[in-house]
């Protein structure tokens, strides 16, 4: 286990090894929904999206990854994430059927596309 990647004790309704679970990474893990000050509505509580969202750095500013915690993001959480990045100015990483994906302002953008073509990962 590690922190950000989806664990193999996380089932639909969530993790099935709660009570005895690990100090690290799993105690020590604060998921962004909790955060103070977080942006995020009550309804991106993991265990009813079905996704948790970990804040990460993006060229020293807040940047979000979702990883699956049940599913991946359906639609209806993309266009709010989008919403929410475009207001924000913060990007967003996410994974649809294994393929990594991200979405954020212009330059974010560049820098993704560069990485694409240097074969590194997004992430």
């Amino acid at each position: 286990m590690k922190s950000g990647t989806p664990c193999h004790f996380v089932r639909e309704g969530g993790c099935t090894i709660y009570d005895e679970r690990p100090q690290s990474p799993c105690r020590n893990f604060t998921c962004a929904w909790m955060l103070p000050d977080s942006p995020f509505p009550d309804t991106f509580w993991p265990q009813q999206l079905g996704v948790i969202i970990v804040l990460i750095q993006w060229r020293n500013q807040p940047a979000y990854l979702m990883r699956s915690a049940g599913r991946d993001p359906d639609q209806q959480l993309l266009e709010w994430m989008q919403n929410f990045s475009m207001k924000s100015g913060r990007p967003f990483f996410y994974e649809i059927n294994g393929e990594k994906l991200g979405f954020g302002p212009p330059l974010f953008q560049q820098d993704m596309l560069q990485r694409a073509q240097r074969g590194e990962a997004m992430w």
